[in-house]
């Protein structure tokens, strides 16, 4: 009896099961999503161009961001294209009705501010403007490196305009270099051997700035010569022939080493004694120059958690807030190039030798320090990129 019970409910079981799937014809299952993903039965149509959200639409998007095409019959892709770049598919997640696809990182031959989809049954297009980042050269990382060394020319965009190991040429004075890497935001060269340690033009070509880029190497323009024998008799100069200085790059420079300064202490002993300025340009546009320097630390001693305050005349001019930006100058035992609105930092300059310039180290911890500097110098603002 018990047998014949389990058998009749067995096969109610069974009859619930077959009502239930019959009635439910649109349950979905894997294959039925997957087999929707891959089929069209048209030539596609693009609706909107969204954020990965699916509700944000679309006029503008930056090269390498995330968007989403939504439509009608985008399966089946043969190719994507934001204006007549073509995106890599391998990174496409396509369905019959949206695709996600990151904005190809390239420069566009020929604008058309369309987004472009052609699949095995047809084309669609939609507007869409691609915003490319301007190229920002700053110029070299040590503007005095010395021939044979290894240096960088720093900014951003470099991958898109083709700064790069395989297609930059870098020439100092016409003299090639030696292009060792690039990426988004430095190309690393090797000054070379055969150039005289002297001022010169570097150029840098790519296929996408044929007209080439030029920068200044070694240019000194007017020394402010940094003094360090006054009040407190402590003398810093060296050739770099001291145990422990850095290699010098452009003569007699400053090393600091083996001062203890305490909280909001302060350390001014790095002057520009009556310097002269006889260049009127220098006197009545001072706003059109840089102040730069060449800063090494040591990579235990950064320049972290200060003020570093410029003066003329003993008057504050600059406070170089290093202090709770969070900004931190540390070199790593490597020369770096400092650059300064002139303005800014100096505020005046006077004819003949009536400059009086120094600044100073004032931290908010205490510090040890251990820090160089080589040829500061008032230049002319540089435009690389024009």
């Amino acid at each position: 009896m018990m047998k014949a019970i389990n058998k009749i409910k067995i096969s109610l079981a069974l009859v619930a099961a077959v009502a239930m799937f019959s009635c439910n014809k649109d349950i979905v299952t894997y294959d039925k999503i997957k087999k929707e993903s891959e089929t069209s039965t048209a030539a596609p149509v693009i609706t909107q161009i969204t954020l990965v959200d699916r509700a944000t639409v679309l006029t503008q998007a930056d090269l390498s961001q995330l968007v989403m095409i939504q439509g009608t019959n985008l399966s089946g892709i043969k190719s994507i294209k934001f204006n007549d770049v073509e995106a890599d598919l391998t990174q496409a997640y396509v369905k019959a009705k949206e695709i996600v696809v990151p904005v190809p990182r390239e420069l566009p031959g020929t604008v058309t501010d369309k987004v472009t989809v052609t699949t095995q049954l047809g084309e669609a297009s939609a507007s869409l403007k691609i915003n490319v980042p301007a190229l920002v050269v700053k110029g070299l990382f040590n503007e005095f490196a010395l021939p044979g060394d290894t240096t960088t020319i720093t900014g951003d965009n470099f991958d898109i305009y083709k700064i790069t190991k395989e297609d930059a040429k870098v020439t100092f004075g016409g003299t090639e270099a030696m292009v060792l890497s690039g990426d988004q935001k430095t190309l690393t060269i090797v000054v070379p051997k055969t150039i005289p340690a002297a001022e010169a033009v570097v150029s840098l070509v790519t296929p996408e700035i044929p007209a080439g880029l030029k920068m200044n190497y070694r240019h000194l323009g007017q020394i402010v010569n940094i003094q360090n024998k006054l009040w407190a008799g402590e003398g810093w100069q060296t050739s770099g022939a001291n145990l422990g200085d850095p290699k010098a790059l452009n003569g007699t420079f400053s090393h600091i080493k083996g001062v203890s300064i305490g909280q909001w202490g302060w350390y001014d002993n790095l002057y520009g004694c009556n310097f002269p300025i006889a260049d009127p340009d220098i006197l009545n546009h001072l706003d059109q120059y840089d102040l730069k320097f060449e800063l090494n630390t040591e990579k235990d001693h950064p320049l972290s958690q200060m003020f570093i305050k410029f003066s003329m005349r003993f008057s504050i001019t600059y406070e170089w807030n290093l202090y709770n930006s969070g900004e931190s100058l540390n070199t790593y035992g490597n020369w770096q190039t400092i650059t300064l609105d002139a303005k800014t930092v100096m505020g005046q300059l006077y004819p003949n030798n009536d400059n009086f310039f120094y600044f100073a180290i004032n931290p908010g911890v205490p510090i040890n320090l251990d820090f160089s500097i080589s040829s500061v110098r008032l230049v002319k603002k540089e435009v690389i990129v024009k």
